[in-house]
């Protein structure tokens, strides 16, 4: 699950630093990203902030040659090692702790990037009101749309305790490995394959429950709904996820000297299915 979870964890969210980085002038920051998960190695991911007049937009250049430490205030520390040439990990013997504060440090551009997140408790509580949904297969052979709304756009309620008022959110993670399409499109579509979402999820919220559509699970057959528990750092920077560049103002961080997130994130886990009427 912990692959799940960095998927939908980076999924937009990190695209407002790179955005945004680029009306920045310098470039000479560099934005990290990494999620702690509980019993779970740390992986952590470090780019070059790319300033405006470089004109390399949405491209990733990835900052080889640190040397980064991550240190708990349990008496742990970890050196992280590059891995291909796209990451930075730990030993796969660590296991991360909930309560535990880990910092992060390296020295980049002449200056100490530090952090410091805790990884939070675990969901409590989570529930859904139903466990599958079913709906109509179409299979569209002429261009004109996604075809007509056969099924009733049923509500998912799923809900949580939370006495800390705590941010969660959900993804929706189909885990078939053969794609299943609900709606098939006409091969002469512009549409692709890929434009349909085979992860999708909420906005983070403070409360107890949020509420997925049955026609938002556009693949047939099994899927993991994932609550996960955030700290209030990675809903900030997902509420700026639609930052561009025509908006010069700096997304939010808390890594000193940088840009980027480094937090700690829980998960709880409902198996989902979709089934064809």
């Amino acid at each position: 699950m912990a692959s799940t979870l960095l998927f939908a964890l980076a999924l937009g969210v990190l695209t407002a630093c790179e955005e945004v980085s680029t009306s920045i002038p310098g470039g000479a920051k560099a934005i990290v990203e990494a999620y702690l998960i509980p019993n779970k190695p740390i992986t952590l991911k470090v780019k070059k902030e790319i300033a405006y007049s470089e004109d390399l937009a949405n491209k990733e250049t990835f900052i080889a040659g640190l040397s980064i430490k991550v240190t708990g205030t349990d008496g742990s520390s970890y050196a992280l090692k590059p891995f291909q040439d796209t990451l930075y990990v730990s030993d796969s013997n660590v296991k991360l702790k909930v309560g535990v504060t880990y910092s992060l440090s390296f020295d980049y551009n002449g200056k100490t990037v530090s952090a410091s997140t805790i990884i939070p408790t675990k969901p409590t509580g989570v529930a859904s009101d139903i466990k599958s949904i079913v709906r109509t297969r179409q299979v569209i052979t002429s261009t004109g749309g996604f075809g007509r709304d056969l099924d009733e756009n049923v509500d998912i309620n799923l809900s949580w305790t939370n006495p800390n008022n705590e941010y969660h959110f959900v993804v929706a993670d189909n885990l078939e490995s053969k794609l299943d399409l609900v709606v098939t499109l006409p091969t002469s579509s512009s549409t692709t394959v890929t434009d349909f979402n085979r992860r999708f999820r909420s906005q983070p919220v403070q409360g107890t429950a949020t509420r997925l559509r049955s026609q938002q699970f556009e693949y047939f057959g099994k899927y993991n709904i994932v609550v996960l528990k955030v700290n209030p750092d990675y809903a900030a920077l997902y509420n700026t996820s639609g930052t561009t560049s025509q908006n010069i103002s700096t997304p939010p961080t808390t890594i000193t000297n940088g840009l980027g997130i480094f937090t700690g994130v829980n998960a709880d886990t409902l198996a989902f299915l979709v089934k064809e009427r």
